[in-house]
């Protein structure tokens, strides 16, 4: 079926004007959609509505009819519809590991959840700046916040925190300006190295994304903590403390090298070398060039995990950091290619290959999870909608699950979603939830 005619189908049904042969024409392509329409599909911003829907009302009866006539596993036959909700986030979809039954929920079904409903989470922080002052960056206006050492800080009304240098000898000179001689190598001693330092905290049920800067790009998620230099200028490399998750886009800075000089338009200037930036979170360092990535290291997950989507990093243990006559043989190390993960346990590396896409769902406005346990799920729940969990059964945890749901559906929606696969049931009090066998 050609994409203009899927594309006609899809508007027909969302205005109610599609014929009964249409209506059977869209539910055959999605149960046989390919990968390349799933992804010209989901690029269809206007259509994410029509997804929610119309594929998960075809979902629902065509599991009604299939229950009435036979236990027949679904799983194989809608598979690409639920990769189309997967891509989409627009599905309140979960797999069931053990039965192999994919199932979608009905509100009417699950009354408790609904009446005890808990919001999710969204864009929530503090800003401590370096002399301890504590903003919150929920109640102050849009505009400057604060302004440190020739930095402006400013709160943007798509919910982003901006550093501005406006002292251009503050600034990261570009090669250009190093090769002119109008700016002198820190190593020189010209300008002193900034040393103060702010922290942004997103509490439980909070994130927020912050333009550091040099230019980076970092979206902290929910119950996480990120400091950093106001300034990177007078510094040979850049870097920030992480305790929580975050997903980085770094900025390629050049600095010039203590040592060499090369030939230029106007003489000789100082050879020109990439700025690293380092993250230090638990357990481990990243250093990093230039490169999109993203690091879990919450103090209650039992690892630590560096997922790199493009660029190259190298992830170093911090055992023994600050003592190194405590180490005995080389610090472990390892260096990871796009799509690749490493799992840091007991001060050692596994590296394994990952679907990206799964990793920075959290960024993207998504829960995602492939073969997770339960105990996983609901940590991330319990960040994101700022409750407490608390199990009835000590085999509930390792359960598995695999699935998608939306992050900004109340918390009921991704409750029923796994009240569905029959995996466990929950109650809500306050800000309380109970998981039953």
């Amino acid at each position: 079926m050609q994409k203009e005619q899927i594309e006609e189908l899809v508007r027909k049904y969302f205005n109610n004007t599609a014929t009964p042969q249409e209506l059977d024409e869209l539910s055959a392509w999605y149960r046989t959609i390919s990968l390349e329409e799933v992804e010209w599909f989901a690029e269809m911003q206007n259509e994410e509505e029509v997804l929610k829907a119309a594929m998960l009302k075809h979902i629902q009866k065509e599991i009604a009819e299939q229950q009435n006539r036979s236990t027949r596993k679904l799983w194989p036959s809608i598979a690409a519809a639920a990769a189309v909700l997967l891509v989409a986030g627009a599905g309140l979809l979960f797999y069931n590991y053990y039965t192999n039954t994919l199932r979608h929920s009905d509100v009417g079904y699950f009354p408790g959840l609904v009446h005890n409903d808990i919001k999710p989470g969204g864009n929530k922080a503090y800003l401590v700046l370096s002399n301890g002052q504590r903003i919150s960056l929920t109640d102050v206006a849009n505009g400057a916040v604060a302004k440190e050492a020739g930095v402006e800080i400013a709160k943007t009304a798509d919910g982003q925190l901006v550093y501005t240098v406006n002292d251009p000898d503050l600034a990261l000179p570009s090669p250009s300006r190093w090769a002119r001689g109008s700016v002198r190598a820190s190593v020189d001693g010209v300008k002193a190295e900034v040393t103060t330092t702010d922290t942004i905290e997103t509490p439980r049920g909070g994130q927020y994304k912050i333009v550091l800067p040099d230019g980076s790009k970092v979206w902290l998620n929910a119950a996480s903590k990120l400091t950093y230099p106001t300034s990177f200028y007078g510094r040979e490399e850049r870097k920030v403390e992480l305790n929580g998750e975050a997903y980085f886009e770094i900025e390629k800075i050049l600095i010039p090298s203590q040592t060499g000089t090369v030939a230029t338009s106007s003489g000789r200037g100082p050879r020109m070398i990439r700025m690293p930036f380092l993250v230090k979170s638990k357990g481990q360092e990243v250093a990093v060039l230039g490169t999109h990535f993203n690091i879990n290291s919450y103090i209650d997950e039992p690892n630590t995990k560096t997922t790199l989507l493009e660029g190259a990093v190298q992830v170093r243990s911090n055992i023994g950091d600050g003592h190194p006559e405590l180490v005995f043989g080389p610090v472990p190390r390892e260096t990871l290619k796009p799509g690749q993960q490493s799992i840091l346990a007991n001060n050692q590396f596994k590296v394994a290959q990952v679907n990206t896409d799964e990793v920075i769902a959290w960024k993207n406005g998504l829960f995602a999870y492939k073969n997770m346990p339960l105990q996983n799920v609901m940590r991330q729940i319990a960040r994101w909608y700022d409750v407490d969990i608390i199990y009835q059964n000590k085999d509930l945890p390792q359960k598995l699950l695999s699935g998608s749901v939306s992050r900004y559906d109340q918390v009921s929606g991704i409750l029923k979603a796994i009240e569905s696969t029959g995996t466990a049931k929950f109650k809500i009090e306050g800000r309380k939830i109970t998981v039953l066998p």
